[in-house]
């Protein structure tokens, strides 16, 4: 049997692309202390399981992940539980899993270097709660980033200011913190180095970054002065926008720079406005038609996804039929859509959750048939075409791409499966010869 290494550790990431960042964090902060990284999890001496615990079924997940790697633990290891959910129970996740050996936060991924060094001394201190941060602790020298093959994520913010009825990320990891602006462009600067295809700019609400210090449009302001250090990197991507704060300089950048790619992510949650104030979401749904028509006048390859909740507690058969409605005229390039569940501690919480768990099935079920047809009538207007692909996968023997277009986040949206030869991080030419509902099917362009 392959006996434990020392002072080596394996991390079970779960969750979002800002959870795989503070995986990569915590990997970072660990090896600079000496850790080195288990090649599997039986060889690790310490086990970290990065958790979510954002909606039911990401807790749901992460309870089973502690379980299974729990009952699988050697002689010899340590199990720890870092991320969203240990944020949010605290000391009561060792009441569901009284083996746990400790717990980190989200609040500062520093904690975990001491309570792994606190663990190897003898008569260690097995249990803990988490600190008491008022917010956000940022290593300003730590890269925020995480490669994957030609792309990358690369977190500006963490947490959020807002107050989302329905929300418990303030909960968890606190309000609004912007990173510098120096680590963001030192961070893309990395990347571009690394020879990186693509840079998907995260946090809660991008749009938001700078906010905390006081600044206007800094976003605007951020990309004016990173695009250009950054020419060997053909693409630029926002995640997660937030309705009224797309400014007009925002627009301007997208319509007018080759880099930063033109994808609008834009949660919405809903289009009815009586839903939206009681989800204390911006309810101004004309702004949103006028920007996204706006938008797409000016840059006319423009894709548009959002996320929709349905089934929220005033959501009645008027305002479902609003919602669907707005899908339908508004033509969304991809949707995602979630039932509606009850997050402890939120304002929502207390409210009467009384429509059937079928009803807001049947209703998601609805919008996503509905989009279904909207993905492949506008995906079929591609077909002729030729679109850049950024390889992600390669069978050689078959001579097959797979990877995706600028139209695709990734992890999130569709795929492009292309005949070609290529290496993994390449960025090629294809010519569209079929699409799916949701996927893209061509032929490599041949140079």
């Amino acid at each position: 049997m392959t006996p434990i290494q020392t002072n080596s550790v394996f991390i079970v990431n779960l969750g979002c692309a800002k959870n795989l960042v503070d995986a990569s964090v915590i990997s970072q902060i660990l090896t600079s202390a000496g850790y080195k990284h288990a090649r599997s999890m039986r060889e690790a001496n310490f086990v970290i399981i990065n958790t979510c615990g954002f909606i039911h079924d990401a807790r749901v997940e992460s309870h089973e992940a502690i379980s299974e790697v729990l009952k699988n633990r050697r002689k010899g290891q340590f199990v720890i539980a870092s991320g969203c959910l240990s944020q949010r129970m605290n000391a009561g996740l060792y009441k569901q899993f009284p083996s746990l050996d400790g717990l980190v936060g989200t609040r500062n991924l520093q904690d975990t270097l001491a309570l792994l060094e606190n663990l190897s001394k003898p008569g260690k201190t097995k249990h803990n709660t988490l600190p008491a941060y008022s917010k956000l602790m940022v290593d300003a020298n730590i890269s925020n980033t995480i490669i994957q093959g030609g792309s990358s994520y690369l977190k500006i913010a963490d947490g959020c200011h807002r107050t989302c009825a329905f929300c418990a990320i303030p909960l968890i990891k606190g309000t609004l913190v912007s990173r510098p602006r120096e680590s963001v462009i030192r961070d893309a600067l990395e990347l571009q180095n690394a020879g990186v295809k693509e840079i998907n700019l995260i946090a809660q609400d991008v749009t938001a970054y700078g906010v905390d210090r006081g600044e206007s449009d800094a976003l605007a302001n951020l990309l004016t002065d990173l695009l250009p250090l950054i020419p060997d990197v053909p693409w630029v991507r926002l995640l997660y926008t937030y309705p009224g704060m797309v400014t007009e300089r925002l627009i301007d950048l997208m319509a007018g720079s080759n880099q930063l790619l033109p994808y609008l992510d834009m949660p919405l949650q809903h289009a009815d406005p009586t839903v939206l104030k009681a989800m204390s979401r911006p309810s101004n749904v004309e702004w949103v038609t006028e920007t996204i028509a706006k938008m797409r006048r000016l840059i006319p390859n423009l894709v548009v996804r959002t996320t929709m909740i349905v089934g929220y507690p005033n959501e009645s058969e008027k305002s479902f039929e609003i919602l669907r409605d707005f899908i339908r005229q508004t033509e969304f390039d991809h949707l995602g859509v979630f039932t509606y569940s009850p997050e402890m501690d939120t304002t929502s919480y207390h409210l009467d959750d009384s429509i059937p768990l079928e009803v807001k099935e049947a209703r998601k079920a609805e919008l996503m048939e509905l989009q279904a047809g909207i993905s492949l009538t506008r995906l079929k207007n591609l077909q002729g075409k030729t679109l850049d692909m950024l390889v992600e996968g390669v069978n050689p023997e078959e001579r097959l791409l797979v990877g995706r277009t600028y139209r695709d986040a990734p992890e999130i949206d569709g795929l492009a499966i292309a005949a070609g030869f290529a290496e993994e991080g390449d960025l090629v030419a294809i010519h569209v010869t079929n699409t799916t509902e949701y996927d893209i099917i061509g032929e490599q362009v041949k140079e």
